[in-house]
């Protein structure tokens, strides 16, 4: 892994990743972990097996979805945490809302856990 970034060009690479499933591993610490009702817990091996190296989040969830609104970012003052708050519209009427809190350390992503009903969830995507 190479590379620091900045905690506003983590939070919107992490928008990219869950809007359109293209995954920037480079942002991913080497103890980065992903935890998730649907997903499960992911190791930063694990998480781009799922997410990069595999079509399942674009085919099971993404292929569903027809629109974000509202995607609202916020930064914790300190900079180490952020949010990422969505609603998303899918193909048979529902609408989900879900949180991403991030975690920060040395200008990577370490900590990403998904929050949301997931019962809705799997409702809202026919899953």
């Amino acid at each position: 892994m190479t590379g620091s970034f900045l905690i506003d060009d983590l939070i919107d690479q992490t928008a990219v990743w869950l809007t359109t499933g293209d995954l920037n591993p480079a942002i991913l610490a080497a103890n980065f972990q992903f935890i998730s009702p649907f997903w499960k817990s992911s190791s930063r091996a694990e998480f781009i097996d799922k997410f990069e190296n595999s079509a399942d989040y674009k085919n099971k969830s993404l292929s569903k979805i027809t629109k974000f609104d509202p995607i609202i970012k916020c930064t914790s003052r300190d900079s180490k945490y952020f949010s990422i708050i969505v609603q998303y519209f899918t193909d048979n009427g529902s609408s989900v809302y879900e949180a991403l809190l991030g975690t920060v350390a040395d200008g990577l992503l370490v900590e990403l856990r998904s929050i949301y009903d997931l019962d809705a969830t799997k409702r809202a995507l026919g899953l």
